[in-house]
């Protein structure tokens, strides 16, 4: 299969173009007929915030938490969208790698189409961790797959070293640690009783409990794992709005929670610490407002400290 080129680092949108594109994402998304998008000026403010990856790093405190995990760090990337991305490989790369992670996980929608099948490589394939790469999907990486090309994505990801988990946990032992995949919520692949099977038949001592990270595309699963518990659940899909007007919620985030305003950042929601990440591309239109792309680490710590958290 021939290579495909990778998008540049940076792309011109031209007024004409831009209105084009968000009059298609107004089409299609009622809501933003109310959004007074014009001029030259917010294209270019949406272009600087389209290209500004941001790097958020939290300090996260349990009492509990297992000795082998403390000071370890989880990266979490989030909604790439392959298909229109204009960030390079190697920005993600070298943001991701000179922290030095741990552990990496990526929480969907990372391609959307047949045709981005082949861009997975220059992007993932220099990203490692000592203790595991590991992905879940999203809804749009269901998009346009028959089930033998999901097939073929699924083995794509195994061959650059991430371990896809569809409704599955894994235990690793040396750091008393649970990596729980739930399948994507927002196309109702989401089965989160079978995502923590393993975990129930493992019955963890309660005098040395597991540390529990859930991974899901959109919190629409998070009733199910509030029934189950878990110590992190990393999520996305909202974008963090991906268009949004200063001072304004967002007017889309296709999630429950985001309709009751919990649509970025970290939360604590039915005693779940909860993560929404804002993503790293875009959705309909290649660009962002205001809501810039981002890069999640969080790093564990043994203690009773709010989390902390820094951005650069």
């Amino acid at each position: 299969m021939p290579k495909k080129s990778t998008p540049p680092l940076s792309q011109t949108i031209s007024r004409r173009g831009f209105f084009r594109r968000v009059g298609g994402f107004i089409a299609n998304h009622w809501l933003l007929a109310s959004l007074p998008v014009a001029g030259t000026g917010v294209v270019g403010w949406a272009q600087h915030d389209t290209l500004k990856l941001k790097l958020h790093n939290w300090d996260l405190y349990y009492p509990t938490l297992p000795m082998a995990l403390e000071g370890k760090t989880i990266c979490q990337l989030s909604d790439l969208h392959l298909e229109s991305l204009r960030i390079s490989p190697k920005r993600i790369r070298q943001g991701v790698m000179d922290q030095k992670p741990d552990l990496l996980v990526i929480t969907g929608d990372i391609i959307s189409t047949r045709t981005d099948l082949d861009k997975l490589e220059p992007y993932l394939s220099g990203l490692t961790a000592p203790y595991g790469n590991y992905v879940v999907l999203g809804n749009n990486d269901y998009s346009h797959l028959s089930n033998t090309l999901l097939k073929r994505y699924l083995r794509q990801f195994e061959s650059l070293g991430w371990t896809p988990l569809i409704n599955e946990a894994l235990f690793h032992p040396n750091l008393n640690l649970w990596v729980i995949g739930i399948d994507d919520p927002a196309t109702a692949h989401d089965d989160v009783d079978l995502a923590y099977q393993n975990l129930v038949s493992a019955q963890p001592s309660p005098t040395n409990p597991p540390f529990r990270l859930a991974l899901a595309h959109s919190t629409d699963c998070l009733d199910d794992v509030a029934k189950h518990g878990a110590e992190l659940l990393l999520t996305g899909h909202t974008h963090g709005g991906q268009i949004r007007l200063p001072g304004m919620k967002p007017l889309i985030t296709n999630t429950y929670l985001g309709d009751l305003g919990f649509y970025e950042g970290y939360h604590i929601i039915n005693n779940v610490p909860l993560y929404i990440n804002t993503g790293i591309g875009e959705s309909m239109i290649p660009l962002r407002l205001n809501v810039p792309p981002e890069i999640a680490f969080f790093t564990l710590h043994k203690g009773n400290e709010p989390p902390r958290h820094r951005t650069r």
